[in-house]
């Protein structure tokens, strides 16, 4: 009996899970919390939002989170704080960090006496990134080939140590070579491919100096 009870406890448990996990995920993703909601400056919360270059629907976001206490936003309060915080974020400079840390533009709501020096800024800044990402991606591939080359080394020095024994039968012998030959051509085109990653990461470097100091007053 008391077994049962156990598993149905167990059970009862299982199915409430769903409900608290979704519980669970919509306070996560709540953008205020019920005691935020209550002792809100909205004019202050739009400015945030549009500092951040958050879009307009943010607030239904945030009347979702209130709506639980009760509480609706003061829209006009809102839409002053997040035209403010616009002409904020809607800087040049602004436009170029965004862009070069791989954000969205979200100009579509800036003034218009700012959004076209914003995303002239912003694709500056992208450019700038993809060629940060090239450059780290060579450097990446130059340390893989590195790691492959000492292995290869490790490998080979096994090899030469085991081709010394004098009672090697024949065929481990010549599995023995096809492994030899095979490690010393992988390592050779490692090797040149890290040649030419090495060259090319010189020249992605220098283009990408070059670029920052054309973009120094954006930084």
């Amino acid at each position: 009996m008391a077994h049962r009870r156990r598993l149905a406890l167990a059970l009862s448990a299982l199915r409430m899970l769903p409900l608290w996990l979704s519980a669970a995920l919509l306070a996560e993703c709540a953008t205020m919390t019920p005691e935020q909601c209550m002792h809100a400056d909205w004019r202050q919360i739009g400015f945030s939002d549009g500092t951040n270059g958050f879009s307009g629907a943010r607030i239904n976001d945030h009347a979702k989170a209130c709506a639980e206490r009760g509480v609706r936003p003061n829209l006009d309060e809102y839409l002053r704080g997040r035209e403010q915080g616009l002409q904020t974020y809607c800087q040049p400079e602004n436009g170029f960090a965004v862009g070069r840390r791989g954000g969205n533009s979200n100009a579509a709501d800036c003034p218009d006496f700012l959004k076209q020096t914003f995303l002239d800024q912003y694709w500056r800044g992208q450019q700038i990134r993809q060629i940060e990402e090239d450059l780290l991606n060579h450097r990446l591939r130059v340390d893989s080939n590195h790691r492959q080359i000492r292995h290869n080394d490790e490998r080979i020095a096994g090899i030469r140590k085991e081709l010394a024994k004098e009672d090697l039968p024949a065929d481990r012998r010549k599995a023995l070579l096809n492994d030899f030959n095979r490690l010393v051509e992988q390592k050779n085109h490692l090797g040149h491919d890290n040649a030419f990653l090495l060259l090319e990461s010189g020249r992605l470097q220098a283009f990408l100096s070059m670029r920052l100091r054309e973009y120094e007053h954006w930084r």
